[in-house]
């Protein structure tokens, strides 16, 4: 019968020192039986192993393996995942602990959560998690949460390659964390502001930052180069990741995915084919991206590096905001916009990205002086109630899109409706075309000074300049040439639409 003294194991995690009998954490643990039985390993000699995971993770895998029982938190969750992968337990735990983590994730778990992942971690990796934030910056910058973040985390969020439209928006979120308690933060705001890229801001932006009162006050240099005398070590522009993305069907269930910059010009294509076990998760790896057409209506997953796609149906396209709204805005409505007093109802919805935020659009009825009222209502930051009981799969008799602070309808009359989100104003600007509803596709230009109307018939391409205010015909969009002429092999233009994307990542 073995002592207990030989049936103790010494294990020294970091600086600390560990006992626990060999016997049960050998019946628990298959890793230690190898070790342990095994006279050729020094840990079997000397009755010691040495180990360096972090300590309140391994702490509680101890708690449990004696009392095979432990409450898991954030805190230590991805930690504890580690620890569970080096050792090689069975999977059912491992899926549990993943399942919950992206079940329970929220923003303001961020500073734990980012002190456990790194580059092959359980649950979220470091580029997982990177990417999450760089895509959903605006949003989380625009929560009481951000102002919450300590140093590190706003630091280390600034320093991404973020999705923004311009590097003010970065300057205002870091202004903002530091209004919130500026007597003890403003001794960080030269540290953060040199993380904005002035190199990559336009002008009218730059200006509006040297008037910013902190610069003034600190005396602050926005230290840019000059285009022309640039050599070349000037950042990475995040103002520059928003393109067109025109999605084709080929014969079969392939689709034919273009990338065009400004001008149209062609970045990237290539065919992807369907793969409808791809997760659905909020946590993708950076090679994934979502693209949402068709108004707002549905989405498509793409993994860039395996050359694979899902369609998202609506019932998963809804569970996906809900699951945005439950990380990240928490039910909170932002400000409800009466778009439409339509003399004709409008019928389905539409969820779009609208300034850092979603824009649910849908008909209510409203009762004014005891007479039912039909409104096209725009909610921003929708909560899950609004989701569940608007957000529907009904058909959609409008196309919809936005651009800068303008929610952009068009109606079944053919009719532009363009509604200013901090006027209030609504003006109507009639289509000439004679195009079918159901063949177009309404979608802003990636440089921000167009909305584009195309025909998917057709493939001619109408522009509505925003600030002439004029509709002009700007070309058609031609397919590959074909040499057979054969029509079956000719691919039909599902979507057009433009997306934030990492294109440094997805080029073949």
């Amino acid at each position: 019968m073995e002592s207990k003294e030989t049936d103790q194991l010494t294990i020294v995690n970091r600086s600390r020192t560990h006992h626990i009998s060999k016997k049960l954490i050998i019946s628990k643990i298959p890793y230690f039986q190898t070790v342990l039985s095994n006279d050729s390993f020094m840990e079997s000699k000397e009755n010691m192993i040495q180990l360096c995971f972090d300590e309140g993770a391994f702490q509680s895998f101890l708690t449990w393996i004696e009392s095979d029982h432990v409450v898991i938190e954030m805190e230590n969750l991805i930690s504890l995942c580690t620890i569970m992968d080096y050792f090689m337990i069975n999977n059912h735990w491992m899926n549990r602990f993943v399942a919950f983590f992206h079940d329970k994730f929220s923003i303001s778990d961020l500073p734990v959560v980012k002190s456990q992942v790194h580059s092959a971690s359980q649950c979220i990796n470091t580029g997982s998690l990177a990417t999450f934030i760089c895509r959903h910056f605006l949003k989380i910058a625009s929560t009481t949460v951000w102002l919450n973040y300590p140093i590190e985390i706003i630091e280390y969020i600034c320093e991404l390659d973020l999705m923004v439209h311009s590097e003010i928006q970065i300057f205002n979120a870091i202004t903002k964390w530091v209004d919130f308690n500026t007597d003890s933060r403003k001794e960080y705001l030269e540290r953060l502001l040199s993380l904005v890229r002035y190199c990559t801001t336009e002008c009218p932006d730059l200006s509006k930052m040297r008037e910013n009162n902190y610069v003034k006050t600190l005396n602050f240099q926005l230290r840019f180069c000059a285009y022309l005398t640039c050599i070349g070590e000037c950042p990475f522009d995040r103002s520059n990741q928003y393109y067109s993305v025109l999605i084709e069907e080929m014969h079969g269930k392939d689709l034919r995915i273009k990338v065009l910059g400004r001008n149209f010009y062609l970045l990237f294509k290539q065919v992807f084919k369907l793969d409808k076990s791809m997760p659905l998760h909020l946590f993708p790896n950076e090679y994934v991206s979502d693209i949402v057409f068709d108004s707002g209506s549905k989405m498509v997953r793409v993994d860039w590096w395996h050359k694979k796609y899902r369609l998202i149906d609506f019932a998963d396209y809804k569970s996906y905001h809900k699951e945005i709204v439950k990380s990240i805005t928490k039910n909170h409505d932002g400000k409800c916009y009466r778009i439409d007093e339509p003399s004709e109802s409008y019928t389905g919805s539409s969820i779009i990205e609208f300034n850092g935020q979603f824009v649910l659009i849908a008909q209510r009825n409203d009762y004014q002086r005891g007479n039912k009222v039909e409104r096209l209502i725009g909610w921003t930051t929708p909560s899950d109630y609004c989701i569940e009981n608007f957000f529907t799969d009904d058909k959609r008799n409008y196309l919809a899109t936005v651009l800068d602070n303008n929610i952009y309808i068009l109606n079944f009359n053919l009719e532009l409706i363009q509604f200013n989100t901090e006027s209030y104003r609504t003006r109507r600007f009639q289509f000439s075309g004679k195009s079918n509803l159901d063949d177009l596709i309404l979608t802003p230009t990636p440089n921000h000074d167009e909305v584009m109307l195309i025909d998917k018939s057709t493939r001619i391409i109408d522009c509505f300049n925003v600030k002439n205010e004029k509709w002009r015909t700007i070309g058609i969009l031609v397919d590959e040439i074909n040499p057979t002429d054969d029509r079956r092999k000719s691919s039909k233009l599902l979507t057009a639409t433009s997306a934030f994307l990492q294109i440094r990542l997805i080029r073949p």
